[in-house]
């Protein structure tokens, strides 16, 4: 309970002494820092006038397919890797060799191939949030319990029972691990790529508030950005627990 109370407590404390500091305009300059309650005043007008909605929802259509995008194409090509040593010797140097690269990097390369619009967007994301998915799902594969998989073979099972009954199940918490880490790169993607090429989302909706000097939208727009990144994160580690509550995580828990 203790430990409850303090986390509800932290984010409070922090905005009262944000409210008091920026208040006294001695710590703070209220034209750059507003009081909180200033913030969640604008906050409430983005919501009222459906603008909040809407940019949520432009945001999001382009998460939600570049991620889904991600998912399929890493996670089968993961398992290929594990499995099959060509694949693997093939793909894992371009991997290693595009995976350091800033997605913004490629952003224009990417507004040249598909233009200004969602495409871009879209492919940005499902590259971005790819290579976690792909080294989690391999890793998890390569991890299984080689006993099992044997056995499956033994019972007559095919090349492809096995991966589907075998090795995905048992390297489920590694892909959904990747796919935890995936979703907040897409998050921080979708909202640097509509800073630089949007007119719609949360991203534009930040930066059209900073260009006209509306500082309260900028820091509601962060505290939404921020609130939507926890409450998703604490989903996806609420359904990978659902998901497998039979792995050692939870069973010492």
């Amino acid at each position: 309970m203790n430990g409850k109370i303090r986390k509800i407590s932290s984010p409070i404390v922090v905005l009262l002494l944000w409210e008091f500091a920026s208040r006294s305009a001695f710590l703070l300059d209220p034209l750059l820092v507003p009081p909180p309650t200033e913030v969640f005043a604008e906050l409430y007008r983005l919501i009222v006038s459906a603008q909040l909605f809407e940019a949520l929802w432009s945001s999001m259509r382009r998460v939600f397919l570049g991620f889904g995008i991600a998912i399929i194409i890493s996670v089968t090509l993961g398992v290929l890797m594990a499995r099959i040593r060509i694949i693997e010797d093939f793909v894992d140097p371009l991997v290693e060799l595009v995976r350091p690269v800033s997605p913004l990097a490629i952003f224009p390369l990417a507004i040249l191939w598909f233009g200004i619009g969602d495409a871009s967007k879209v492919f940005l994301i499902a590259l971005s949030c790819s290579f976690p998915i792909i080294l989690n799902t391999y890793a998890g594969v390569k991890g299984g319990d080689a006993a099992l998989i044997r056995a499956g073979h033994s019972l007559g099972s095919n090349k492809w029972e096995v991966i589907r009954y075998i090795v995905l199940p048992s390297s489920l918490p590694d892909i959904l691990t990747g796919i935890r880490v995936a979703w907040g790169i897409a998050l921080i993607v979708i909202i640097a790529s509509e800073m630089v090429g949007a007119t719609t989302g949360m991203g534009y909706m930040v930066l059209e508030a900073q260009q006209t000097f509306n500082v309260e939208r900028v820091f509601a727009g962060i505290i939404v950005i921020g609130v939507l990144g926890f409450l998703t994160d604490r989903a996806l580690r609420w359904f990978r627990r659902m998901l497998v509550p039979w792995h050692q995580e939870y069973r010492e828990q």
